[in-house]
């Protein structure tokens, strides 16, 4: 009895530490969050999907986050994924519910090739501003994503959507409810044809080297590649300790020959690289 008293401050004491420790890490992904600056405030108009909208008279694109694709029937037929008009109604719900102003934070890189703006967007909540991108990803609609050179608020947009899964709601509940879907989650093994487009592709991998053109890692029926004007962020050792490791790569998969490829660009894609988990 004594032997027990005596050991239970200590366990609560180990506790605490490690409660304050998740508090303090939880903070540190919070305080990501906040914008360097904002370059401007002005008028959004309407959400085009759960990752683009209308902001003046020019169409915008949210760094950070990528929604399930609506379904397109015009010029080439592109298959719509799991709930993105509700990821639509999603963000329309937040612009509205802020009077539909947004703070506009330009990264690296302004214009997509499509002449789209890109910006890490914001709305007001009791004067300060709050992270539309956080907040889409913590409804559970959108996933976060990393695409060079543009990478502000990668551990706030990842801790955001680690929230989202914990909980099991929207696109996690879709993945838990039905799985024969593959929506997020893709089983590298039991890839077809229909899980080209964004996706978190999950397996073994099997192989890491290196070309001339790209480092290589495959899982059994998934390629990933990391062009070699995308090396500098990445470190090679790490990749090549994956081999074995059974791993989840988000990205636009494509098929080739009968296999999946996903190219990707920052470490941040890959979960065991990922400072968020």
């Amino acid at each position: 009895m004594m032997l027990k008293n005596f050991f239970a401050p200590i366990v609560i004491s180990l506790s605490s530490l490690l409660l304050s420790a998740q508090a303090f890490a939880a903070d540190d992904f919070i305080s990501d969050c906040a914008p360097a600056k904002i370059d401007v405030w002005t008028k959004a108009t309407y959400a085009l999907s759960g990752d683009s909208l209308n902001v003046g008279n020019r169409i915008f694109k949210l760094i950070g986050i990528k929604a399930p694709q609506i379904e397109k029937k015009q010029k080439f037929y592109t298959r719509g994924q799991p709930l993105a008009k509700e990821a639509q109604d999603q963000l329309n719900r937040i612009l509205a519910n802020h009077d539909m102003e947004v703070g506009v934070e330009y990264d690296q890189q302004k214009i997509d090739g499509f002449n789209r703006g890109l910006a890490h967007l914001y709305v007001k909540e009791n004067g300060k501003p709050v992270s539309v991108e956080r907040l889409m990803l913590e409804s559970g609609y959108v996933l976060a994503n990393s695409e060079t050179p543009n990478f502000l608020h990668q551990k706030c947009y990842y801790a955001a959507e680690n929230r989202a899964r914990a909980k099991g709601i929207a696109l996690w509940k879709v993945e838990k409810d039905y799985p024969d879907l593959h929506y997020p989650i893709a089983i590298s093994s039991q890839i077809n044809t229909q899980d080209e487009g964004f996706h978190i592709y999950k397996g073994k991998i099997i192989l890491v080297e290196k070309s001339s053109n790209h480092y290589i890692l495959n899982m059994d029926t998934t390629g990933i590649r990391v062009r070699k004007d995308n090396w500098k962020n990445f470190d090679y050792d790490r990749l090549k300790s994956l081999e074995g490791q059974t791993i989840e790569v988000r990205g636009s998969g494509f098929l080739y020959k009968g296999a999946m490829f996903v190219v990707i660009s920052s470490p941040n894609t890959i979960n065991q690289l990922n400072p968020a988990n």
